[in-house]
């Protein structure tokens, strides 16, 4: 039995017809017959009924189909693998990365990536995490970044960086030498934040829940840089990663850690769970676990 056996064989069924088997498949009828023939004497069995109205399956015609979308299945899977293997460090990887969180990590990361494998072609697609998110669930690209916490059944998850979630405010501000300060305290702050199309967004009003308010929002903007220039003017506070100030604002901007509750900033890289990566995506997802 072989294995373009079993793919005209499925072909026949998906069609439910010889003739439109063979106009797919690219080959004559009557040698696409004889390999059905071919399989059905090596089985001992039957598959088609071959009424001329209608092309249908017998019981054991049933059961071979079964077995050979299987057996397909696994074929293709196991050469997809073995493509990607040896194409580590080869082709294109297709990498979304949402706004300012390449500066804190990633920067480093592709740098030193790049070095160790100079033939992957890097591209890299910009956008929020939610919209990161859709792009590798529609196959556009690869690998992408999203902020933590994140639940998706379908998508394989690695944490990468870890940080937290700080108040940042105006060194004019009230707050500026508190070391801590807790959730219930901003209740009445001006607050800026990250539009809705950010996963932040959501993060931060759930945290804004369970210490029991509703923030105080002003301003919404899809531009870190331009939250955080407002911050430093004093025109209110905003919660944000702690690298992203350290990194950008140390000079102008004071942080702030948070408690009850506690506010992780946490990095994850994400790829679909049902997809193969290939050799240069499955050579970065393993680099990001190196120190």
């Amino acid at each position: 039995m072989k294995r373009i056996q079993l793919e005209y064989f499925v072909r026949v069924v998906e069609e439910k017809s010889f003739t439109k088997a063979a106009e797919r498949l690219f080959i004559s009828q009557p040698a696409l017959s004889k390999s059905i023939r071919a399989l059905e004497q090596e089985l001992g069995v039957t598959l088609f009924r071959r009424d001329p109205r209608e092309l249908s399956l017998t019981g054991e015609g049933e059961i071979v189909y079964r077995y050979a979308m299987d057996i397909l299945s696994y074929w293709k899977a196991r050469t997809e693998e073995l493509t990607a293997a040896l194409e580590q460090g080869k082709g294109t990887l297709r990498f979304g990365l949402p706004p300012s969180v390449g500066s804190v990590f990633f920067s480093r990361v592709l740098h030193e990536y790049g070095v160790k494998f100079p033939q992957v072609n890097i591209q890299i697609f910009e956008g929020t995490s939610k919209k990161i998110e859709t792009m590798v669930t529609e196959d556009q690209i690869d690998l992408g970044v999203v902020i933590e916490p994140y639940e998706n059944p379908h998508m394989r998850l690695k944490t990468v960086y870890r940080s937290d979630v700080v108040l940042a405010v105006s060194q004019k501000h009230r707050l500026a030498r508190r070391a801590t300060v807790d959730f219930a305290e901003l209740k009445e702050e001006p607050m800026l934040l990250v539009s809705k199309e950010y996963m932040f967004h959501d993060q931060v009003l759930a945290r804004c829940a369970q210490a029991g308010f509703v923030p105080n929002v002003t301003f919404t903007t899809s531009q870190w840089d331009l939250l955080l220039e407002m911050t430093a003017e004093n025109h209110g506070v905003t919660l944000i990663g702690r690298p992203l100030v350290e990194k950008l604002y140390r000079d102008r901007i004071c942080c702030v850690a948070l408690r009850e509750p506690e506010f992780p900033w946490t990095l994850g890289l994400i790829c679909k769970k049902c997809k193969v990566l290939t050799g240069a995506a499955k050579s970065f997802w393993n680099f990001c676990d190196e120190p």
